[in-house]
């Protein structure tokens, strides 16, 4: 029961903030539409701080924990690295073509861990282990072959995170560029980065 109290009260939060910013937020609302009491969310969460910086961090890394475990399927299945460059583009394409929101929302929660050293530990603490999950699941293929056997995996995966998440400057106010022209460039980019020509 406590387990799915936490669950509940931490998506109410979740919701609250992709709503309205962290300023709709109110913890009596939650308290009320969970049904526990206020010292039962502040035994989860410290205070309304700990509960914000909660949610932020699960708003930051939502989407890609199912992304990797996709991913993570995705590559299991390939056995030639024409196999995995193919899943990976899919991967790839399909990260540029849909996540917008989710682009927008991770950002927002970098703009929001500014002045609260809190929660850019745990944002930093959760890219590093975006990085580290995918690294698990690509290193076993540069070990077989199917990638550049001179990858310094975790260097890259960064720099190809960073690289899908600065698309949002292309969605949400870039007026002179070509968004599909972006999106080859980014391709064009991530192959070569983890491919032998």
């Amino acid at each position: 029961m406590g387990t799915d109290n936490r669950a509940k009260i931490l998506n109410l939060a979740v919701a609250a903030i992709d709503e309205g910013g962290e300023a709709a937020l109110r913890v009596n609302h939650i308290v009320d539409e969970v049904g526990i009491g206020q010292p039962v969310l502040y035994h989860y969460f410290g205070n309304r701080e700990g509960l914000v910086v909660a949610a932020q961090i699960e708003r930051f890394t939502r989407q890609t924990q199912t992304d990797i475990a996709q991913i993570g399927r995705a590559v299991a299945q390939c056995s030639t690295s024409e196999e995995l460059r193919y899943a990976l583009r899919i991967t790839w394409s399909r990260s540029l073509a849909q996540r917008s929101e989710s682009r927008w929302r991770r950002i927002s929660v970098i703009g929001s861990a500014y002045a609260r050293p809190e929660l850019v530990a745990a944002v930093m603490q959760a890219q590093d282990e975006i990085v580290g999950l995918l690294t698990e699941i690509l290193e076993p293929c540069r070990v077989r072959g199917l990638l550049r056997q001179d990858i310094d995996l975790p260097s890259t995966i960064a720099w190809h995170h960073s690289l899908l998440i600065g698309r949002i400057f292309m969605e949400h106010g870039q007026r002179l560029a070509d968004p599909a022209e972006w999106d080859r460039l980014t391709l064009e980019a991530l192959e070569r980065a983890f491919f032998e020509d």
